[in-house]
């Protein structure tokens, strides 16, 4: 199993992880076909190839993602076609 099958598998488990890091998430949105640009401080803003773009605050000063946060980037992943069996 690929580094980018472990990590989604790992994003869309339930329960939800409470320690997927934002280092983690910039991975998996990259290789799903997302860019990132930073707006300014802790604001990015991610885009897909196809389209679809939506924003998210880097979490500080652990890193590590909220429930929110995994739940906007579930969203999207699903809004491009791609699921936890992916």
């Amino acid at each position: 199993m690929s580094k980018k099958e472990k990590l989604l598998r790992r994003l869309f488990s339930v329960p939800q992880p409470r320690d997927f890091s934002w280092d983690e998430l910039v991975t998996v949105m990259s290789r799903a076909g997302f860019s990132h640009e930073c707006q300014g401080g802790s604001h990015f803003i991610f885009e897909h190839t196809g389209g679809l773009s939506f924003s998210m605050s880097r979490t500080h000063p652990s890193g590590i993602l909220k429930a929110d946060q995994i739940k906007d980037a579930k969203a999207a992943l699903e809004a491009v076609g791609i699921s936890g069996e992916d």
